[in-house]
């Protein structure tokens, strides 16, 4: 079978997390590509990743570009038309990519999971236990349904399969032109998920929760949001504002046909211009003699 999929694992310094991601995505019923890529780690990460290099890909960097540049790089190695981002410190149902490629098809641009949020110090039987999940319910749905849900919430890429050329188109923007504000990748891992929605007329929904998501005081998220500095809060909340600004503004454009309405305008203001200079030329051979 073609291999459609790549699972793609950035990480930094989680070698005491990273070896549960990895075989989860090795696991899978769907073959699938397995990329690890790693910025900087100085812990046992390199050590931890070595042992599946039989399995994997394994992307080494000894200086930490920042989990942005990190994710960028793990997209550009994958070949696959398909990528979904596994976090190191979230593991998956071995299942998961499966259900997610049943959805996906031309008109639809994501399929996403259910999850649920476990503290990473639990016992391995509750991080292993899939038992509710004998019984996997999925539907596809029309993508306008969900624009509400996604302006007010994120869906995470670790519970998300989308295209690769889609990320990418996400991932350039480490800011964008309407704002400047960045906080350790938030704003573009919305813009991956969001986007998708937006522009595709379907979207996939796995309401069994599928996908794991490790808390711990380390992870991005719950270190912002509990936070008791109140600039790391807002710098957080306000980068993922800026993202969901600039895909609400771009999306108007889109409907707007406001590219072709520019274009037709440079059109006809540069006929316009060669025309007052054939005529200022003219003018200037008759005064001339």
């Amino acid at each position: 079978m073609k291999c459609e999929v790549s699972i793609l694992i950035p990480t930094f310094n989680r070698g005491y997390l990273i070896e549960r991601a990895i075989q989860s995505s090795l696991n899978q019923s769907y073959k699938c590509e397995v990329i690890v890529c790693d910025h900087g780690s100085t812990d046992n990460t390199k050590e931890v990743c070595e042992k599946y290099l039989d399995h994997i890909t394994y992307i080494h960097r000894e200086k930490d570009y920042g989990i942005h540049f990190c994710e960028m790089e793990a997209i550009l190695a994958a070949k696959t038309k398909y990528i979904h981002f596994c976090f190191d410190d979230d593991w998956m149902h071995q299942k998961f990519i499966e259900e997610c490629m049943k959805h996906m098809d031309k008109n639809t641009g994501i399929v996403f999971s259910d999850n649920i949020v476990i503290d990473i110090n639990s016992n391995d039987k509750v991080k292993d236990d899939w038992s509710f999940a004998k019984r996997i319910e999925s539907k596809k749905i029309l993508s306008i349904k969900k624009i509400p849900h996604v302006l007010r919430n994120l869906i995470s890429p670790s519970c998300a399969l989308i295209r690769k050329k889609d990320a990418i188109k996400c991932l350039y923007n480490s800011t964008n032109l309407i704002s400047d504000k960045f906080y350790f990748g938030v704003g573009p891992d919305w813009l991956m998920t969001a986007m998708p929605i937006f522009r595709y007329k379907y979207c996939g929904f796995i309401k069994t929760p599928l996908v794991k998501f490790g808390s711990h005081p380390s992870s991005i998220t719950i270190d912002a949001i509990s936070s008791n500095n109140s600039q790391k809060r807002k710098d957080f909340y306000l980068a993922y504002n800026g993202a969901k600004i600039y895909l609400v503004v771009s999306t108007i454009i889109r409907i707007l046909r406001f590219e072709k309405i520019y274009n037709l305008i440079a059109i006809l203001f540069g006929v316009v211009i060669k025309k007052l200079l054939v005529l200022k030329s003219l003018i200037y051979k008759n005064f001339k003699y």
